[in-house]
């Protein structure tokens, strides 16, 4: 989520045609919010019939948040979907409600955790800062999910040379000369194998008939990652701009995608200084697997944390890789080989084992991180309780924690020897080993 390759393409809406699409520039630090199978991207362009700006928000639907419903030998669903946005006073200036539906899939598809439905609708805007807000409403189950970006409008017409925002796209497809793309609506370009491409738009009012795009991805800590930079050939008016970025040598983590636009005739050592550039954008990005949690940004600490199910010399071996290629495809080999279905799209041992540290980290964290505590290791091990019994400090007794598991006809005792939460295993750890099922 590849997605440009491991994804079933019975997508519920058109392919999205060329003059119209790209993403709106936030900070580094605010990512969008979405939910894993649910996600939002609002783009910002110019519109050519009212010379004003136009955002094109983009919705993709993960088919597992929709209730199917055989009607004769196919399948289909149908959902509710929401679009508001609210400008930075909080003032609503869109609120719009559309029913779709999904016919005809075979039942492979409708279970398939690959599909989804695409669907963009475009709403004319003024310069300035909004919020989208997205509701997705299942009609056969009625449940509903949300997801919201803020995202800002740039001015496109005072500007001699103006950039559209960047949109990621997932395939590029040309039929009878005319080419077409397909937009990956989430930020993770994890799963996009090896690169992706960039489509944004530049208006040229300047003159100007050549010039240099350098797209760089910068991480946490502001340094470049990758780097790469195309000269284009442009006209007055709109045109249309497409960029190959390099994403092998990206590590789980969240980055920074700056496109900058410069003169064809300024000198490469002049590109350090923002004042030589005549337009920039900026997008977050993000490079995740799936299975991991979002807050998996590290993968030498997934590494680590593999310690309670990975054998000695399993951990040797994934320790002992000397490139990123090398380590993460270690990574994924120790998850295929305790995967019950190591062809599936999603590892789902794998989705399960992190959750459960990210669940331990949230909730158990104290001196050490949840993960590494007595409680996080049993939670992780043997997941949740069926019961849990608390017993609370006392002048003569420490607090306790009971955790009852019916399955195992077993119980955990931990106390809070130092009375800071710090929670100990009474139970031998062995007794914890022993009853581990799932991994």
């Amino acid at each position: 989520m590849t997605r440009c390759a491991g994804f079933f393409l019975f997508i519920t809406s058109l392919v999205i045609g060329v003059p119209g699409a790209a993403q709106v520039e936030i900070p580094a630090q605010a990512p969008p919010e979405y939910s894993e199978t649910l996600f939002l991207d609002p783009v910002a362009f110019l519109s050519p019939q009212t010379g004003q700006a136009r955002l094109d928000v983009f919705v993709q639907v993960g088919y597992d948040n929709l209730g199917f419903v055989k009607t004769g030998d196919t399948y289909a669903a149908s959902y509710e979907m929401e679009i508001k946005l609210e400008d930075s006073t909080g003032t609503q200036v869109v609120d719009k409600l559309w029913t779709e539906n999904i016919t005809g899939l075979t039942f492979d598809q409708s279970v398939s955790a690959s599909g989804y439905s695409l669907q963009q609708r475009s709403f004319p805007v003024s310069p300035g800062r909004y919020t989208v807000f997205l509701s997705v409403r299942d009609v056969e189950t009625k449940a509903e999910k949300k997801a919201s970006y803020r995202c800002i409008v740039p001015d496109f017409v005072t500007p001699l040379v103006a950039m559209s925002d960047l949109m990621i796209v997932a395939r590029i497809t040309v039929r009878d000369g005319k080419r077409s793309i397909l937009p990956n609506v989430s930020p993770n370009v994890g799963n996009l194998q090896d690169a992706f491409y960039l489509f944004f738009e530049v208006y040229n009012r300047a003159g100007a008939d050549s010039l240099r795009f350098e797209a760089r991805v910068l991480d946490h800590r502001h340094e470049v990652a990758v780097r790469t930079d195309t000269t284009a050939y442009v006209k007055t008016g709109k045109n249309e701009v497409f960029m190959r970025v390099e994403n092998s040598a990206l590590a789980l983590g969240d980055y920074l995608l700056n496109v900058r636009a410069f003169p064809a005739s300024v000198p490469i050592a002049a590109e350090d200084s923002l004042k030589t550039a005549v337009a920039t954008r900026s997008r977050t990005i993000i490079v995740r697997w799936k299975g991991l949690p979002r807050s998996m940004k590290d993968l030498d600490i997934a590494i680590d944390q593999l310690e309670y199910i990975a054998k000695d010399n399993e951990m040797s071996d994934l320790k002992s890789a000397t490139t990123l290629a090398e380590k993460q495809q270690k990574f994924l080999d120790f998850w295929k080989r305790r995967s019950t279905n190591p062809n599936a799209p999603r590892n789902e041992k794998m989705s399960l084992y992190y959750s459960r540290v990210d669940y331990a980290n949230k909730h158990f964290t104290r001196y050490r991180e949840g993960w590494r505590t007595d409680m996080g290791l049993v939670f992780i091990l043997l997941g949740p309780p069926s019961n849990v019994e608390r017993y609370p400090f006392q002048i003569d007794e420490k607090p306790e924690e009971v955790w009852q598991y019916y399955d195992l006809n077993y119980q955990f005792v931990f106390r809070d020897e130092n009375g800071f939460g710090d929670y100990r295993l009474l139970t031998p750890l062995w007794e914890v080993y022993n009853r581990r099922r799932e991994f």
